[in-house]
């Protein structure tokens, strides 16, 4: 765009190509979309994150297109007769829309649009936007018409930082996020050990301010841009706790791996695997640790999907199948009547040893696909709470300056033909989260019902 793209006399057919090739595809990725952020920096020359097995930044559930002293017996689990029948599934026939399709721009008429700008350039007493600044928030601004809050624009650095982080070890504060429903940006859980943690800050703390500037009303995006930084840089957070007055944290970053998966013997005859998203390699991670868990003498398995915010599509399949002998894992279909079945197939060693899946709020996406699946196929019970309520598709798109375009393209359901978007998946046992935990440690006490449950059968 140069300084005449913003007069006047220019020719609207000008905006017309800019924004139509800003939304040039360059690379693809399908993501049923997470709800939790890390907070941290990843280094551009960084080695690979490293996927512990010792006693969880965004992602998404992603399709590529591009695009966590017991009886020695079987352990009594919810029927398993066969997978349940799913009932027909509807067809979604077309919303009507006003614009639809390539209309939606190809007949916008933006005269109005230079005649404000026209008279901004004249009148305005301030500093004016850089263009780039302008066409990001043009862009931004015509996706959030859409009121879908997972269909969104992510500016160029925003969405190198998401890349690099999927590839490297993160400098930042250590810590879980969400946008919550209220919009206001929601400690999900600090990482155990790292500066969130040790300075105090605590889950379903509120940020309103980073380093003196208020971040209400600002997208999760934006905070996240201001709370990351290089390792030894210090940030100050201003945080909402309930029932307290406002607190201020001086934090100093640092940098530290993202802990993807962790394992440990619970009991002598229980294992346990938390699994923190649902990256590239998951069910590779999934698979090893599970297999060696039963080497160890693991009769039954605790798979722990709390605070896991989603992430690849073929990933969270490959992980239901490894504990499925068969069924369906999902059902996903479009507005256009578009219909696929993902399905389990038969072969892996872990599809009848005795299990239970443990869920909360922090569980999203990726993580209702498997909790629904293992659910619905009557192959595991699900303890905890109930979770995120994400059940969309998005279709991730590199754009041509690098920044990226998520779009809602389908929704997915649970063998039952459940939807979950904005209710969740409720557990069979409802064991609330203690004030304060350590995921897997001691108060743990969702962890012990699971326990409990794998040790007595009730």
């Amino acid at each position: 765009m140069n300084d005449s793209s913003l007069e006047p006399k220019s020719s609207p057919v000008k905006w017309i190509f800019l924004i139509v090739g800003l939304l040039a595809v360059a690379c693809l990725v399908v993501t049923v979309g997470g709800a939790s952020f890390f907070f941290g920096q990843a280094s551009v020359n960084s080695s690979p994150v490293v996927e512990t097995v010792t006693v969880t930044e965004y992602v998404e559930v992603t399709r590529v297109v591009e695009v966590e002293a017991a009886v020695e017996t079987a352990v009594p689990i919810p029927p398993t007769d066969a997978p349940p029948t799913p009932t027909p599934l509807p067809v979604m026939m077309p919303a009507e829309t006003a614009v639809s399709g390539p209309d939606a721009i190809q007949n916008l008429d933006l005269s109005t649009f230079y005649e404000a700008w026209s008279i901004i350039g004249q009148q305005f007493n301030g500093e004016m936007p850089a263009q780039e600044d302008l066409l990001h928030a043009i862009v931004g601004g015509s996706v959030e018409t859409l009121g879908d809050p997972y269909t969104r624009y992510v500016e160029p650095d925003i969405a190198a930082r998401f890349r690099e982080d999927m590839g490297g070890s993160v400098e930042g504060i250590g810590a879980f996020v969400r946008e919550n429903e209220e919009g206001f940006i929601e400690i999900v859980r600090p990482i155990d050990g790292q500066p969130a943690d040790l300075v105090g800050i605590q889950a379903g703390d509120l940020i309103i301010g980073v380093d003196g500037e208020s971040v209400v009303g600002q997208n999760i995006d934006e905070v996240l841009l201001k709370v990351r930084g290089p390792q030894g840089s210090v940030v100050v957070l201003n945080i909402f706790r309930d029932g307290e007055d406002e607190l201020e944290f001086t934090v100093t970053r640092t940098r530290f791996e993202i802990p993807i998966i962790e394992t440990q013997m619970a009991t002598p005859e229980i294992g346990y695997v938390r699994l923190a998203e649902f990256n590239a390699n998951a069910e590779e991670r999934v698979r090893e640790a599970v297999s060696d868990l039963m080497a160890q003498g693991a009769q039954s398995i605790i798979f722990d999907l709390r605070d896991n915010p989603g992430g690849f599509l073929d990933q969270s399949v490959g992980i239901a199948d490894l504990f499925l002998p068969e069924g369906v894992v999902l059902y996903e279909r479009n507005n256009k009547g578009e219909e696929q079945t993902f399905t389990a197939v038969s072969g892996d060693e872990a599809e009848s040893i005795p299990m239970v899946v443990l869920i909360n709020a922090g569980s999203a996406s990726a993580s209702e696909i498997v909790a629904g699946a293992l659910r619905d196929n009557g192959r595991s019970l699900l303890i905890g709470e109930t979770t995120f309520g994400k059940g969309s598709v998005q279709q991730l798109h590199t754009l041509s300056d690098g920044s990226e375009l998520r779009v809602t393209v389908a929704r997915w359901y649970t063998p039952a033909n459940v939807s979950i978007s904005d209710s969740g998946i409720t557990p069979d046992i409802e064991v609330p989260s203690p004030d304060d935990f350590t995921l897997g440690g001691e108060g743990d006490t969702q962890l012990q019902r699971a326990i409990e449950f794998l040790q007595n059968g009730q």
